[in-house]
């Protein structure tokens, strides 16, 4: 176990949490709701994340959907001449959250860009929430969602019980693509090692909040 002085440079499932102006804009907002009772702190720090960025899975989806339909497609513009303009910016968007989804990108990139899948949604949720004073343990989590893919999200204690936050979920517009729906208990099946990555986590101690890194696995809680 390593004990952090700071966020900055953590790579919570590949995202690196990079310095940005986005991000020292979101900290503000987030140190600003220490006064409110758990519940509602919870439920603001959960609308910054969800403010900050769409959901870019959906996006590349939608947009992916539409270029498919447009393929091959050609009509006539407003010159009179042929075009296929709509299917170009289709497959453009497409792509563009193609690349947020599935290249490593720092977390600065995904504020940039207002968009972010689950990694960089769940990343920048523990920093907003360790920046709240959110909880007394915060632990970023993942989970297979199937052979192919994982899921992030977090775990946050309250006085002995447990809040399951996914920041993905809660930010589709359109319920199919959602996981959980055939899965509603993926979020209890948080890997409980990852060899060869790093584990983050926070938690309260009588001297205050302690940020911590553990090799594959997470440090359930810390003694003082």
């Amino acid at each position: 176990m390593t004990t952090l002085d700071n966020y900055f440079g953590i790579q919570p499932f590949t995202v690196l949490v990079d310095d940005s102006p986005q991000l020292r804009e979101l900290a503000g907002k987030a140190r600003e709701l220490k006064g409110l009772p758990f519940p509602q702190r919870l439920q603001a720090v959960k609308k910054l994340a969800l403010d900050a960025m769409i959901n870019a899975y959906e996006e590349m989806m939608v947009w992916g959907d539409k270029a498919q339909g447009l393929q091959g497609v050609t009509v006539i513009g407003s010159d009179g001449k042929p075009t296929r303009k709509e299917y170009e910016e289709a497959k453009a968007k497409s792509e563009k959250y193609q690349n947020i989804v599935f290249q490593g990108h720092p977390l600065s990139h995904a504020l940039e860009q207002k968009a972010g899948c689950c990694r960089y949604q769940g990343a920048l949720f523990f920093v907003l929430g360790y920046e709240a004073n959110l909880g007394d343990q915060h632990f970023v989590q993942a989970a297979p969602v199937n052979k192919r893919a994982n899921t992030v999200f977090n775990h946050v204690v309250q006085d002995g019980q447990t809040h399951l936050v996914s920041v993905f979920t809660e930010s589709l517009k359109d319920k199919r693509y959602d996981y959980s729906v055939q899965n509603p208990r993926v979020f209890e099946q948080a890997f409980e090692t990852f060899p060869g990555l790093p584990f983050y986590s926070y938690h309260r101690t009588p001297n205050g909040f302690v940020l911590v890194t553990n090799p594959d696995r997470h440090i359930k809680e810390i003694k003082q």
